[in-house]
């Protein structure tokens, strides 16, 4: 019983955090926010705003909610989902989130429709090898990476450039400076959803 405790000790950031998320849960207060995921007022602005036939590339799929959203509201879309399972919150192990992921998508992922690539933005923009039709940035929300990927995005050419967190208040989020620095003509915003003019 001792070493409960003290592992129990060890951890209690981790279990604080995992702890919250299932009260959150359970009140049925804000679901998405504690699963991680989008609204349905942010899938379905995020999916007015998609092209209907083309590639769509998601950068932090998590568990893969709005990879399968995208993926059924427009079949013709092919969806990549790209994530390094890092961080979820439960506290899964990174090898347990992939494999929950994948079976959430194992439908899609059959059909052709979904791909899943365990590997962080920056491996994956380095070499994707094609110009996706779209792109969704949910994986980093810091200043820097998120400047990054958006500057990549309009080098490359991508036609659609979307991502979540805009007027997060969590001060350690840098998404909207970074989208209001990159889109002068501004942006097109759902919930926290964004998507640059």
């Amino acid at each position: 019983m001792l070493d409960k405790l003290r592992l129990l000790w060890k951890h209690r950031g981790s279990v604080r955090t995992a702890l919250g998320r299932q009260i959150a849960l359970l009140e049925g207060d804000n679901v998405a926010a504690a699963l991680g995921g989008l609204t349905d007022e942010e899938l379905n602005g995020l999916a007015s705003w998609l092209p209907e036939k083309g590639t769509f590339v998601e950068f932090g799929t998590l568990f893969g909610f709005t990879a399968k959203f995208v993926a059924c509201a427009k079949p013709n879309l092919k969806v990549v989902a790209v994530d390094n399972f890092s961080w979820n919150p439960f506290g899964l192990p990174p090898r347990l989130h992939e494999d929950f992921t994948r079976r959430v998508l194992a439908r899609e992922i059959a059909e052709g429709r979904i791909e899943v690539i365990n590997g962080t933005s920056e491996q994956y923009r380095k070499t994707c090898g094609f110009i996706p039709d779209a792109v969704f940035f949910d994986a980093l929300h810091q200043y820097e990476p998120v400047r990054n990927e958006i500057a990549w995005a309009k080098a490359a050419g991508v036609a659609c450039i979307c991502g979540h967190d805009y007027n997060n208040p969590n001060p350690i989020f840098g998404v909207t400076r970074a989208v209001d620095e990159a889109f002068l003509k501004g942006v097109d915003v759902c919930g926290m959803c964004w998507k640059g003019k």
